[in-house]
């Protein structure tokens, strides 16, 4: 969506099915495109799994969980066209040179409570960064495990019982700026505010190779 309000045409690549993804989607094996079949595209966003490089890598379901961002990273250069990888604070060592989005530069939050939500973010071309981490004294609210989460701001965990005005769906969709998503999809997602902002600065980076 982000990259949508920044001025691209969106398609979705995903191994699993994404029945509510809000643009066109093609439920394919992204490890397995071909260099020359990005090419054909404008620019590249890629998440690659994140729970190996998570602290919980070693917890069940998530150990043995592939390192992809080196094969991403090769794939993407492949292509020749203008990429961001996204990934979780953990993945540093794995990433080259990223640049750290957090929900309190802009301005993201739900019930009195602020959304942080660390990612970093690798491109292949030199990213702006905004205004460092705007965070305050709030409580915070974490969306993972398909619920939202009220946490401690001071002390990163839970500070009261997880109670919402609006429910948990529509506490996590007002913080993630995410009406059509659900909790579990919310979980695994960035912000769009987030890619928008990415998206700005790679629709220039396109534009730049478009003039040349």
């Amino acid at each position: 969506m982000g990259y949508a309000r920044a001025g691209f045409d969106v398609v979705g690549v995903d191994i699993a099915p994404r029945p509510r993804y809000p643009f066109q989607f093609v439920q394919f094996d992204a490890m397995r495109l071909h260099p020359s079949t990005l090419a054909g595209f404008d620019a590249i966003h890629a998440s690659p799994p994140c729970q190996g490089y998570t602290a919980l890598r070693h917890a069940p379901g998530a150990k043995g969980a592939p390192l992809l961002i080196d094969a991403v990273r090769d794939l993407l250069t492949a292509s020749g066209r203008p990429w961001v990888i996204e990934n979780v604070e953990e993945a540093r060592w794995a990433m080259r040179d990223p640049l750290l989005l957090c929900g309190t530069m802009f301005g993201l939050g739900a019930e009195g409570h602020e959304l942080r939500r660390h990612r970093l973010f690798e491109a292949s071309f030199p990213l702006t960064a905004p205004a460092p981490c705007q965070h305050t004294e709030r409580p915070v609210i974490g969306v993972y495990g398909g619920h939202a989460r009220r946490r401690s701001s001071k002390h990163g965990g839970r500070g009261t019982r997880d109670v919402w005005a609006s429910g948990h769906r529509g506490a996590a969709a007002e913080a993630m700026g995410m009406d059509w998503a659900t909790l579990a999809e919310m979980s695994e997602a960035v912000p769009p505010a987030y890619t928008e902002y990415l998206g700005h600065q790679m629709l220039e980076q396109v534009r730049q190779r478009t003039a040349a």
